[in-house]
């Protein structure tokens, strides 16, 4: 089987912002995001499910979770090899053309700044046929026309001979937790509005970016206060050094060389000692001198006369 990408076929960029400026939306903008479904589901159609080599038309409340523009509110399913036309996987697939040229459509819980990988594969019935897709916020996009999309891809075109894969991205804006995908028929092969345009394994894949990691803002560092240098010691005064006691020969010189004190004189009548200085003792000692000279001449006389 073919297998083709139309990579990045995306996108008309319709600003979701016009159609929230409109009136009160119509019924088809009504969101199912209350199930709280987070993916596409029953992308192969394969509930309710049927045989091979057969086909039905069943009610949109039959084959949930998807939603049709259909006139009859139909959804076509064809069972594997059912007119020579084998299922891309599983047992069955389905015709986007059931009653009309319709569109298929569901709402998911979708978190704003995740990246939505969507895929699938169309096939024409008996001719190239032509559809798109369309996605955006559930609460503006409006399945009956082209206004309130955020993205709608390029025409996708397949032939009958073999299924064509496409895929691409599509990254939920700020604010859209509802987000709508939708699969319109644009045309058909042999021009019957009730004919064409094969769908099988519609799913996607959802890609959450990582919170960022914080990144640690470092304790502001004190500022040391300037130190005080160290107050310096006060530097003791030297300790007088002792003159070394004199030995041997130079000690025996020193000592004769210290004079010895002079006594003071002795009072020759008293023989107290005087405490006057040199010069009394000088007057003194003449002093006595006289006086002993006196007594002397005395003590003569007397022997003289006694003779």
């Amino acid at each position: 089987m073919r297998q083709r990408t139309h990579h990045r076929a995306l996108l008309v960029a319709i600003p979701a912002l016009l159609a929230a400026l409109a009136g009160s939306p119509a019924s088809t903008l009504a969101a199912a995001c209350g199930s709280g479904a987070t993916s596409l589901g029953n992308g192969g159609f394969e509930s309710p499910g049927i045989g091979p080599d057969t086909y039905a038309i069943f009610d949109a409340s039959q084959v949930p979770p998807w939603n049709t523009t259909d006139v009859a509110n139909g959804i076509e399913i064809w069972g594997n090899g059912f007119q020579g036309v084998p299922t891309f996987e599983g047992a069955n697939f389905a015709e986007l053309n059931a009653n009309s040229a319709g569109t298929l459509y569901q709402d998911v819980v979708s978190s704003p700044g995740a990246t939505m990988t969507w895929t699938l594969q169309h096939r024409g019935r008996d001719g190239t046929d032509v559809m798109k897709v369309l996605i955006g916020d559930a609460s503006t996009a409006d399945v009956s026309n082209d206004v309130g999309w955020n993205a709608i891809s390029a025409d996708i075109s397949d032939p009958p001979t073999a299924w064509g894969g496409t895929s691409d991205d599509y990254v939920v804006p700020a604010g859209q937790t509802c987000t709508r995908f939708a699969f319109r028929a644009v045309s058909s092969g042999i021009g019957i509005a009730s004919y064409g345009n094969f769908l099988d394994a519609i799913g996607f894949t959802v890609t959450i970016p990582a919170e960022p990691t914080p990144t640690p803002v470092p304790e502001p560092t004190a500022t040391p206060l300037p130190t005080a240098p160290p107050s310096a010691a006060p530097t003791p005064d030297p300790t007088p050094v002792a003159d070394p006691t004199p030995t041997g020969v130079a000690a025996a010189t020193t000592a004769k060389k210290t004079p010895r004190p002079t006594p003071p004189p002795t009072d020759v009548v008293t023989g107290a000692t005087s405490n006057r200085g040199s010069s009394d003792g000088s007057a003194l000692l003449a002093g006595w001198l006289v006086g002993f000279g006196v007594v002397a001449g005395l003590a003569s006389r007397r022997l003289r006369r006694g003779r």
